[in-house]
């Protein structure tokens, strides 16, 4: 099993694919709208396909830490299939702004 940090130096833009979101990328919770935050990290948990067309998400996961405030004191763990990308006007919006 692989641990693949979304900054690792051995990925290339071959394996780009394995994560959706990038380091400060604010996202929000398809489930729950109001809960939004910024992503600080992710990691793909899982097996590397032999080639970049294979299909990864049968063996794997790509997860995604998010700072839920700005003091760092909430962080979430998420699956990129329960998140999205937010706009900043958007997120503004959500967030109260």
């Amino acid at each position: 099993m692989d641990f693949i940090k979304m900054d690792d130096p051995r990925l290339d833009e071959s394996f780009s694919f394995l994560f959706s979101f990038k380091k400060g990328d604010l996202v929000g919770w398809k489930d729950e709208p109001s809960l939004t935050g910024e992503v600080t990290d992710g990691v793909f948990v899982g097996e590397l396909p032999a080639h970049a067309g294979d299909d990864v998400y049968q063996k794997g996961r790509t997860l995604y830490q998010i700072r839920l405030d700005e003091n760092e004191s909430y962080i979430a763990i998420a699956a990129e299939t329960e998140i999205e990308k937010l706009e900043h006007p958007e997120y503004a919006e959500r967030a109260g702004g």
